[in-house]
Order: C-alpha cells, then sequence, then structure tokens
C-alpha cells in the first residue's frame, strides 16, 4: 500500500510522485485536500472517498479577523470530487453524508469570491473610474453593504478618500497599482519618503527592501510553515520509530541548527523586514534548495516570493512614471536595473542585514501607513489589545518581535486558531500613526504648557495636544500641530516677533521693552492697549509667518509701525526709526522654508 499527501503548499516534487506509475501488487491511496478537485487527474483512480468537508479561510469584515474552519462543501464541489473516479476507467465515489444532506445542508455552488474577501481595491478603483456611490452599482454578485462600508472606512484610515469619501491625490495614485490599496500605499509612501532624500546614494537598495516586503507580507511566513510542518512530522515520526533515540536526537538537532540560522535573519523591529532580508540572501545564494534545507525555509514560498518580487518591482516602475502619476509620487533615481543591480552586489558582499537603522525605520513608517488602522497595544509580555477587536490578541511565538514586544505595533494578518494571533508585526512610533492616520486620531485643546511657538524652518506657528489614537482612545504623546484658530495664530506670531525669533535685530533691544512678549499668548492679557491692538492689527492683516509679513511690507513697509512701537518704553521710542529699517532689510533677505520634512519638527521639551 502506497499512501502519499496531496496539497498546494507540497514540494513540487512530492506532488508529482502522485503520477509515478504504480508497480504491480501495488496500492496507491491519494490523500488530497480539495485542490485535487479540479483540473486534475491522476492515472489509475478508480475510488473516490468523498468526506463532504473542506477546510477554507474565512474573513470577518468588521473584525478583519481570519478563521480556518471545517465546513459543507457546496453541491458542485461534490460534483468534481466524483469526477476524479475512473477518468481512465471505471470507478465509483463513496460519499460519507446522506442524499438528505445532500440535498437540504449543501449549497448549490460556493459563494463568489467577492463575498468572501475584503473589497477595498474594488472600491478604490471604482472611485477613480468617478462612481461616487458604489453600493448603488449594479454587480453581477453584489457585495454587502457592510463590506463596501468597511472598505471606505479602511480607504480613508489610508488616506486615499477624504471625509467625504472623495478620491485624494494619493489615492488617485494608488488606484494606478493593480495590487492590495495597502500594498500601493506603503509602496508610495517609501517613493515619497525617498523622493525627499537628495543625493542618497541606497536609494535603489531601499526600494528593493520595500518591494521585498511588500512580497512577504503577501503570502504566509516561510520560517513559520517550515517549523509548524516539521512539528508535525516529527509527531508522525516519532509515533512510528517509538525508542529510536538516535533518530529523536537527529530531529533535535537539525531543529537546533535551523534556530541558530533562523537568528541571522532575524529583524526586531519587523517580521516584514525578517522574511525581506531572507529572501534577499535566498536570492543571491548560488543553490536556493540548499539554502533553504540549512537555513529551515519553505522552498515552494520562497520560489512564490521572489517571483512576487520581481513581478511587483515592474509594477512600480510602469506606475511611477512622472507623466503618469502625480510628481510627488513620481521616481526619478535610477531604472529597475539600477535596482537590481544595487539588490545583487549588496546581498553578497554583506554577513548581516545590509539595512542601516535609518532605513529600516523608513520602511518600518511606510508600513505603518499601509496597516495603521491594524494596531496593537502592549497589555502584558506578549498579550495586546487591538484596534479591530474586543478581545486580547498575541504575538506569534515565531514572531521577531516575540523578545522585545514592543509598545506599539501594526500587523497585517490576525488569524484565529486557538487564540487571535497577529502575523507581520512591525513596531511603530506614536508620531507616525499621526502622520499617517490622522483620521482615527482625536486631538486634545492646545496645552497651556508646553507653550505654542513659531517654527522659522517651517515659517508656521504650531501649538501642542495630546491625540487619542483609535476606538480604545490610547493617549499618545504630545505632538505640534499648526494652530487653526486666526487670533491665536497671530498673538503666537506677533510674541516671537517681539522676541526676535523671526527677526533676529529685535533680540538685542528685548530690553528695551515695556513688556513681556509672552503676553500675547495669554487670553486674559489681550484686553491691554498694547498686546490688544498688536494682535488685532496681525490679524486683519493676516500676517501669520515671514512670508506674509514680508508680503505685506512689500505693499505698504509702514504697517505695525505703531504697534510695535508701542511695545517699546517711552524714553527708548526713539530707537524704533532706526530699528524699522533694520527690520524691513531683514525680511527681505532672511529664507523662509515651508517643506514640511520630519527632520524639522522639534520634539517636546
Amino acid at each position: 500500500l502506497r499512501v502519499l499527501p496531496l496539497y498546494a503548499m507540497l514540494s513540487p516534487a512530492a506532488q508529482l510522485r502522485v503520477f509515478e506509475e504504480v508497480e504491480e501488487g501495488e496500492r496507491l491511496v491519494v490523500v488530497a485536500t480539495n485542490v485535487a478537485e479540479t483540473s486534475l487527474t491522476i492515472p489509475g483512480i478508480k475510488y473516490v472517498v468523498d468526506t463532504g468537508r473542506a477546510k477554507a479561510k474565512n474573513y470577518d469584515i468588521k473584525t478583519g479577523m481570519e478563521t480556518y474552519e471545517v465546513d459543507w462543501i457546496s453541491q458542485a464541489s461534490a460534483s468534481q470530487r466524483a469526477g476524479r473516479a475512473g477518468r481512465t476507467g471505471p470507478g465509483h465515489c463513496y460519499r460519507l453524508y446522506s442524499s438528505a444532506v445532500f440535498s437540504n445542508i449543501f449549497e448549490e455552488s460556493s459563494p463568489p469570491e467577492i463575498t468572501k474577501v475584503p473589497v477595498d481595491g474594488v472600491v478604490l478603483l471604482m472611485k477613480s473610474m468617478n462612481i461616487p456611490k458604489v453600493e448603488n452599482f449594479p454587480f453581477p454578485t453584489p457585495p454587502e453593504t457592510s463590506a463596501i462600508r468597511e472598505a471606505e472606512r479602511c480607504l480613508k484610515a489610508l488616506q486615499a478618500l477624504d471625509c467625504n469619501g472623495r478620491l485624494t491625490p494619493l489615492g488617485k495614485a494608488m488606484s494606478h497599482y493593480p495590487m492590495s490599496p495597502r500594498h500601493s500605499r506603503m509602496l508610495l509612501t517609501v517613493i515619497k519618503m525617498l523622493k525627499e532624500a537628495h543625493n542618497y546614494s541606497r536609494v535603489n537598495l531601499v526600494l528593493g527592501y520595500a518591494v521585498a516586503a511588500v512580497a512577504a507580507l503577501s503570502l504566509a511566513n516561510p520560517l513559520i510553515m517550515q517549523f509548524e510542518g516539521d512539528d508535525k512530522r516529527n509527531e508522525a515520526e516519532d509515533a512510528g520509530k517509538t525508542g529510536k533515540q538516535e533518530d529523536k536526537q537527529r530531529r533535535k538537532d537539525r531543529k537546533e541548527k535551523i534556530k541558530a540560522a533562523r537568528d541571522r535573519f532575524s529583524n526586531p523591529s519587523s517580521d516584514a523586514l525578517t522574511v525581506a532580508y531572507a529572501l534577499h540572501s535566498f536570492e543571491v545564494s548560488e543553490n536556493g534548495v540548499g539554502f533553504c534545507e540549512s537555513n529551515g525555509l519553505h522552498l515552494k514560498t520562497m520560489n512564490e516570493m521572489s517571483k512576487l518580487k520581481d513581478q511587483l518591482l515592474r509594477i512600480v516602475f510602469s506606475c511611477c512614471k512622472p507623466s503618469e502619476t502625480e510628481n510627488d509620487f513620481s521616481w526619478t533615481h535610477g531604472t529597475i536595473q539600477d535596482v537590481e543591480k544595487s539588490w545583487r552586489i549588496t546581498g553578497s558582499s554583506s554577513s548581516k542585514t545590509p539595512l542601516l537603522q535609518n532605513e529600516e525605520e523608513l520602511l518600518g513608517e511606510a508600513i505603518c501607513a499601509g496597516w495603521a488602522d491594524r494596531v496593537a497595544r502592549k497589555m502584558k509580555s506578549t498579550e495586546y489589545q487591538a484596534c479591530a477587536v474586543q478581545e486580547p490578541v498575541f504575538l506569534h511565538r515565531w514572531s521577531s518581535l516575540i523578545n522585545s514586544a514592543p509598545e506599539l505595533l501594526v500587523y497585517s494578518e490576525l488569524l484565529l486558531t486557538n487564540r487571535p494571533y497577529m502575523h507581520g508585526a512591525t513596531r511603530v512610533k506614536p508620531e507616525w500613526l499621526i502622520k499617517h492616520a490622522e483620521s482615527l486620531c482625536v486631538f486634545s485643546t492646545p496645552l497651556k504648557d508646553p507653550k505654542p511657538y513659531y517654527s522659522s524652518e517651517m515659517d508656521k506657528v504650531f501649538c501642542w495636544v495630546v491625540p487619542s489614537f483609535g476606538p480604545h482612545l490610547w493617549e499618545l504623546p504630545a505632538h505640534s500641530v499648526a494652530v487653526r484658530d486666526d487670533r491665536d495664530r497671530a498673538a503666537v506670531f506677533g510674541c516671537a516677533l517681539l522676541q526676535g525669533e523671526v527677526l533676529p535685530c529685535l533680540k538685542s533691544v528685548r530690553p528695551l521693552l515695556a513688556g513681556k512678549p509672552e503676553t500675547l499668548l495669554e487670553r486674559e492679557a489681550w484686553g491691554l492697549e498694547r498686546v490688544g491692538s498688536l494682535v488685532r492689527a496681525l490679524e486683519e492683516k493676516k500676517i501669520d509667518s515671514l512670508k506674509s509679513l514680508r508680503k505685506t511690507w512689500e505693499e505698504n513697509s509702514n504697517v505695525l509701525y505703531s504697534e510695535i512701537q508701542a511695545w517699546f518704553q517711552k524714553k527708548s521710542r526713539h530707537y524704533v526709526t532706526e530699528l524699522w529699517q533694520r527690520m524691513l532689510q531683514e525680511a527681505q533677505v532672511l529664507p523662509f522654508e515651508q517643506s514640511g520634512k520630519l527632520k524639522l519638527k522639534r520634539s517636546r521639551p
């Protein structure tokens, strides 16, 4: 009796064994999943035993949690299974269920795929085609209304749609990519951030790793699969080889060797970057089969991942041409050949992950942007509270983050087995959530301490607020945001102006002032004549930056003269005429910048 398995993740060589010729006197038994249900003819199969069951992955639209459940098949699937018997001769199908179950419980056909998966990609594509009300579109098989609403919520979290459901420039760029919106959001974030990195020689390597990380997040973890496969195989072998201590020891030694090799790939900040580095090493190795065997990687998954990475790279370069996308999301650093060359050269010359810490953080921020609505916060040990579900969720034991267990992380998949496990976890920083998922944040009123301030680099005034993130309202560290109220903005700029932060010439005359500039920040002091008059003048003229001050003085150089003169002591006011000329000169000469780059943000004092 020859018993062979047949399932999708089995290696190609092992799958082909079922087609080998059966010797005389031997009987072939194939134990198969529903992979053998269609488009497959195994020579010599005369009998099919149909359990009427199949294990399928189910997706919860509301929570995003996935589960593997064994359920009844459809009548169409039962007919396909019966058709596997006697393809090359007479045969018979034995069904382990009654005709009543077949008629009354089995559906006629399996549910359409559109009802079982997220439809965020479909909604994004239709929005790009100027179809505002997707739920009214005449689908052949319409998805659930709740699925469309969840897709729109997801796209708003990814900043592809604005609060009114209209496509943003980012969403328009995402719609050009034939892939999941989460993956396109991640790649476009990397492209935009690298576009700001002038004269940086490693941009092509970082883009290569970004594409590899997307491939890693698109398929099952090859490290977890291999270990779990080993565990199941070992249990079966132990049952058949009781007492053979040498076999057990050999398997134990192999497992320890694989764990040691696995540590070489481990990136404590991201599962995706761990697998991306394993993929990098796999592609530059001379013997892929031997590399996977010695490092405990699932060979078939690694081959699929490598092909997917190459395909994604071609997609990126076909979609990010300056003529076909928004300027912020076009790639101008090189060609696809430059990326492949950088990938190969760096991989062959590195014994450890070639990414620098700032590059790992850039990729981590991009992953955060793609999964900003799938955030979990540490409760204790490896137990977390997730945004999307009420019950606790857990890091998988083979996650690269298991030892560090960061305070905040994002995950790509939530899979329920004996408990909800997060897969594809990446450590994130609070400021990334505020930057890339502002719609999920609730901000406090501006804090009085620390005080609002003027940023000369950004040429804007900012105040500090305390953000709360997600449905559980997790409190994040204080964050600076632009002041929205016109009068408050004028008051903060007026204070900075008198302090000499806008025009340096005013710093030297601060001892001559009749009061402290900080009184401008106190609303109750706006009733004082010199305080209120300066705030009102700045608000009326809409002066809240060096740029607006320069423009105003180009039209009328005497604007604010009397209001600023009133701030000087009476005995010192004759200095203002001479000082005023220096102020006008500095306003014309000093540069201002409104780039909005991260490096220009100041941290909380």
